[in-house]
């Protein structure tokens, strides 16, 4: 036997297995460069961590974040209707929302005790199709802008909320609009008459009479209504 030969070709042999590792590692880096460049760097192993935490959200979804100026605006509202009251105000929104989810995905026809214009329920997104609503959660609200103008004053809120609806669960943000008419249709400003000396009062920024002094409560909790709403 020639010996030489035969480590000639275990040689050989090792050499062209060497070559063929060397060939699969390249096209296995040069895949792997590629991928990288088509997603900007980002490695495979994030993407894949990615798609299970985005699939983990849409299934258990977060509470959604809340943007407000309520120590802004709330100061400049009381000054102008002392009466106002936020936790009030507050409950209001929850309820609109308790009303509005219920009636987006057909357990209700309208607004029962929600205080709304009546337009306001062509502004509901309805459901595909209806279901069953249950676990409505009111999360937070605030005060995100307000306006006044002779005829009409409109507080702007945010608000949080979640609920489960065939089987899965959201976690919405709407923004609402609360407004109280002031004067309409060219009709003037709407008087106060001073229960105590009969004065006439025509801005709500009065806390007490400007005539005898006695102390004012306005009473414009029932007139604020809400005039629109949309998801944010």
């Amino acid at each position: 036997m020639n010996w030489g030969y035969v480590i000639l070709g275990v040689l050989a042999a090792a050499f062209g297995v060497f070559v063929v590792v060397n060939i699969i590692r390249a096209i296995r880096n040069w895949k792997t460069k590629i991928s990288s460049e088509l997603l900007g760097g980002i490695k495979m192993s994030d993407l894949r961590n990615a798609i299970k935490e985005g699939s983990k959200e849409a299934e258990n979804p977060s509470q959604r974040s809340l943007f407000g100026a309520t120590s802004i605006y709330l100061p400049k509202i009381l000054k102008d209707f002392p009466d106002f009251h936020f936790p009030e105000a507050r409950n209001s929104v929850s309820l609109l929302l308790n009303e509005y989810i219920k009636i987006r995905y057909g357990e209700m026809d309208d607004f029962k005790k929600s205080i709304v214009e009546n337009d306001l329920i062509s502004m509901i997104s309805r459901a595909e199709k209806p279901a069953e609503v249950t676990g409505i959660e009111f999360h937070d609200c605030a005060i995100r802008n307000y306006l006044k103008t002779a005829e009409y004053a409109t507080i702007t809120y945010i608000a949080t909320v979640g609920y489960a609806a065939d089987g899965k669960k959201y976690e919405e943000r709407y923004q609402i609009d609360s407004t109280l008419k002031l004067s309409e249709e060219g009709i003037p400003k709407k008087l106060m008459i001073c229960t105590q000396c009969g004065g006439a009062i025509d801005t709500t920024a009065h806390k007490y009479c400007p005539y005898c002094g006695s102390g004012i409560v306005w009473d414009t909790k029932l007139s604020w209504r809400f005039t629109a709403i949309k998801e944010c």
